[in-house]
């Protein structure tokens, strides 16, 4: 840490005033001293020059014993024990010096600051830097080191003095007997995966074949009780040829970074490597990212790729980078490929090493460790926020006792912020590594998100091929592509959540019917996981189609805003169809009068095709009828079925 090099720094300097020169540089003071007092001074000051510490100290003791207010005594009985690295013995004495000649030399303020800071005396060390940056007679060349030690002072007294909440747990299924390390949950909350050593014994070798320890890519999911299960080994292709680890996935479950490490010619490489899931469920053979960004002279490694599968996040060591191991991002081409690696930059990257990036799934957080930033000690957890335009802003450390004296690193998040990952060693006794989860404090939480899940299929259950979906804010009008897996028709995609912005998910697919979800911002919380299947379905004359998220109070024809937000959309279908025609129909279930319900419906249907029509769509495009409970589509025996006939539909008459 800091402290550490500016007290090795004071030892270094007074070793060289005291030891090369004849006589130690002494300081000023107008005082009057008793004269049996100032007589030790030389006697001190000849055991010094010939090298007898002990014989110095104690004339020197006796100085201040004679005379306690004696401040050349003080100071070099401080500097003799500083030499002996006895900074404990130095600190009353030099405070002793100051009190009594608060100009005696400018720079006892700086030293014994750091001596404060060494001793845990956060506040104290503070107000000797200032003392002696507001100086005027200092020697300016220190100023640049006492400001860095007064910011580290501040940042352990903030740290230490407000301590976050920290209880870790281990991760209930997934930690067992064996070591359990380098874990990621997926966005949506249902996967770990993380490295297990094993103890296995190879049959081959006959019956003296030896037990062994064995890394194995491994795999456990979430149980309907909220654990996970214990987990296994990856199937083929991992584990086989590679040592495969430190995985990261997408929010769709579809796309899968690792580490590879190979020995190559007696060094340990690493690289970036991935795996797609195929349409039978099971993975393809693990490939390379691609040569522009594994180097075979160069370590690359702790990939995390964001939620949406747009930019990958790795650490690596290759030349031109700011110092050490920094972190790197890639974006995602329009051909599917990786752009050419590019440094994070400052004020993430620094001279020092930092590693293991976690990007969450906001996609404008990231955790990752550092040793470049100050901190409690060794390697500590940082947070970085990105703004709107994309900028990584102040770095800000995770908080005492989560950070410590000792190496702290390899942390990941949930959706919804609320607790953090990580593996140690030494929380259990005897237990080895194991994965823990905490509760993350509020202030380091990352942005609030939802995952949106799905499938979007054709009538027969059939992936629709060159359909597309669109999410809209509809509050800032910005939309947003939805990547679609062409194999399985699913996705996934994490959006911000706000409750002032609702968003519409919509199907556009030229000749299929107006699809969409409703998604509102009030009512999803951050970390929810929104199901979504859309259908899509071939425009036909006479075929009914519903309109999703039309929902009218009991007994009433009123539209609130999201069935106004669901219509708004509708009429950029039909304006995009501009040669269709439709006739907008309202049904109900069968609770109530039959004639309420027939005249109820009639009115909600009309209340929609007023809407449209205010919008400036041409009368002559459209109709209205109310059917009442007399076209039921699910039985009204169950409120599941009852909820069904509540609907809202159009029918095509003309295209």
């Amino acid at each position: 840490m800091m402290y550490r090099k500016l007290l090795l720094f004071i030892c270094i300097s007074f070793f060289s005033s005291s030891v090369l020169l004849a006589q130690p540089e002494l300081g000023a003071c107008e005082q009057t001293i008793e004269e049996i007092a100032q007589k030790q001074m030389p006697r001190a000051l000849k055991a010094w020059k010939t090298g007898n510490y002990r014989e110095a100290e104690r004339y020197l003791k006796k100085a201040i014993g004679l005379d306690e207010h004696y401040a050349d005594a003080l100071y070099l009985l401080g500097d003799l024990y500083v030499k002996m690295v006895q900074m404990h013995k130095a600190e009353p004495l030099w405070a002793k010096v100051l009190e009594v000649c608060p100009d005696y030399k400018p720079e006892l303020y700086y030293f014994l600051g750091a001596i404060y800071l060494e001793n845990e005396k956060r506040q104290l060390a503070i107000q000797q830097f200032d003392s002696f940056l507001k100086h005027p007679e200092r020697d300016r060349g220190y100023d640049k080191e006492v400001k860095a030690a007064k910011r580290e002072a501040e940042l352990l007294e903030r740290l230490l003095g407000n301590p976050v909440d920290f209880n870790p747990k281990p991760v209930r299924g997934i930690s067992t007997q064996q070591d359990e390390y380098l874990g990621v949950i997926s966005p949506d909350q249902q996967l770990m995966f993380f490295t297990r050593r094993v103890k296995k014994v190879n049959r081959r070798d006959g019956p003296a074949a030896r037990t062994r320890l064995v890394e194995e890519f491994s795999l456990a999911e979430r149980l309907p009780s909220g654990d996970f299960s214990e987990g296994a080994a990856l199937p083929g292709p991992f584990n086989q040829q590679y040592n495969e680890g430190g995985p990261s996935i997408t929010a769709d479950n579809t796309e899968l970074y690792f580490t590879v490490c190979q020995n190559i010619d007696g060094y340990q490489n690493c690289d970036v490597y991935y795996s797609e899931k195929d349409g039978f469920g099971g993975w393809t053979s693990p490939q390379s990212v691609g040569d522009h960004i594994n180097q075979r002279d160069s370590w690359e490694s702790q990939p995390s790729v964001s939620a949406n599968g747009d930019v990958l996040y790795f650490a690596s060591n290759r030349k031109g980078g700011l110092g050490g191991l920094d972190i790197y991002y890639c974006m995602r081409e329009e051909d599917g490929s990786w752009s050419a690696p590019r440094n994070l930059g400052a004020p993430v990257n620094t001279a020092k090493d930092e590693k293991t990036p976690f990007i969450h799934s906001d996609s404008r957080t990231l955790y990752f460790t550092s040793k470049g930033h100050m901190g409690l000690g060794g390697f500590d957890i940082f947070y970085a926020r990105a703004g709107t335009d994309g900028v990584w802003k102040q770095v800000e450390n995770i908080g005492y006792p989560i950070n410590s004296k000792e190496d702290d690193l390899g942390l990941f998040v949930s959706l919804d912020g609320r607790y953090g990952y990580f593996a140690s060693n030494k929380l259990r006794a005897n237990m080895g590594w194991d994965i823990y989860q905490f509760n993350l404090p509020p202030q380091v939480r990352p942005q609030s998100v939802a995952l949106i899940q799905g499938s979007l299929k054709d009538e027969n259950q059939e992936v629709a091929a060159d359909a597309a979906l669109e999410i809209k804010n509809l509050k800032t009008r910005e939309i947003t592509k939805v990547k679609v897996d062409r194999e399985t028709g699913a996705y996934a995609r994490v959006v911000e959540v706000r409750p002032e912005e609702d968003l519409i998910l919509t199907v556009k697919k030229k000749g299929a019917a107006f699809s969409s979800k409703y998604i509102s911002g009030k009512e999803n919380a951050s970390g929810a996981v929104i199901k979504a299947p859309l259908k899509v379905k071939q425009l036909a004359v006479g075929k009914e189609y519903t309109l999703n998220d039309i929902n009218f109070a009991t007994n009433s024809y009123a539209l609130d805003e999201a069935s106004r937000a669901v219509i708004d959309e509708f009429i950029v279908f039909l304006e995009e169809n501009p040669n269709l025609k439709a006739d907008i129909q309202g049904h109900t279930d069968n609770v109530g009068n039959d004639q309420d319900n027939l005249l109820l419906s009639k009115n909600r249907a009309k209340t929609v095709y007023a809407y449209v029509l205010e919008k400036g769509i041409s009368a002559g495009r459209l109709s209205h009828h109310g059917y009442g409970e007399t076209r039921p589509i699910a039985d009204n025996g169950t409120e599941t079925g009852r909820a069904q006939n509540r609907r809202t539909v159009f029918v095509i008459t003309a295209r």
